[in-house]
């Protein structure tokens, strides 16, 4: 058979496409929810978000919705978001939670560069906030607090250990970077400096270091 000019071999499979597209059923398609759990610990997700849009200067706001979605297994998510919140933030006396957030996200992930170069952006924040005499918004205590992760990080960066080759030699390098406190000489002869010391990495341990 012999086909016209006009209709060539192109045409007839296009209109084969279309026919097979029409006869045939609609594709299922499958829909989960992106964070894991009950409805409750969707709802407190969502609910920490909506806190971020309504108050976007608000750092506690990010630190909050940061750690929901850390404990969701949202990594990536929980750095785009912190990220994105510390940069709406400049003008904000708590900018240095946001910032602080997303180095701790950094961190979960196991980017301890750019968890450390966030950390200090935090202290730095952090430091700005009181220069401007508004001591409430970063306490002495908070700033502390984060001097002590921000160093822990910095001796664990320092080593050139891959955490994600070797995280208990980045955890001992970083412990290193911590100096030792001896309340007393009685404290001293019972050895209890060690001790100081353990506290110490644990206080820094407790700002996701990994």
């Amino acid at each position: 058979m012999q086909l016209p000019r006009f209709v060539g071999l192109v045409d007839l499979g296009i209109a084969t496409v279309i026919v097979v597209l029409i006869v045939l059923p609609a594709r299922e398609m499958y829909a989960s929810p992106v964070v894991k759990g009950g409805e409750a610990d969707q709802f407190a997700v969502a609910l920490a978000e909506a806190r971020t849009i309504a108050r976007p200067g608000d750092g506690q706001a990010v630190e909050d919705f940061t750690r929901k979605l850390d404990e969701a297994g949202q990594k990536d998510w929980a750095i785009d978001a912190s990220v994105t919140a510390s940069d709406h933030a400049k003008d904000s006396p708590t900018r240095w939670r946001a910032l602080l957030a997303a180095s701790t996200a950094f961190v979960d992930r196991l980017d301890v560069v750019p968890g450390l170069d966030y950390a200090n952006r935090a202290l730095n924040a952090c430091e700005a906030a009181r220069d401007k005499h508004d001591a409430a918004a970063c306490p002495s205590w908070e700033e502390v607090r984060m001097r002590l992760y921000q160093e822990n990080l910095e001796a664990g960066v320092k080593s050139g250990i891959d955490p994600r080759h070797d995280p208990r030699g980045f955890r001992k390098a970083g412990n290193s970077g911590l100096r030792e406190i001896h309340l007393n000489t009685h404290d001293k002869e019972r050895g209890s400096g060690g001790g100081a010391g353990g506290s110490a990495a644990g206080s820094a341990g407790s700002a996701h270091t990994p």
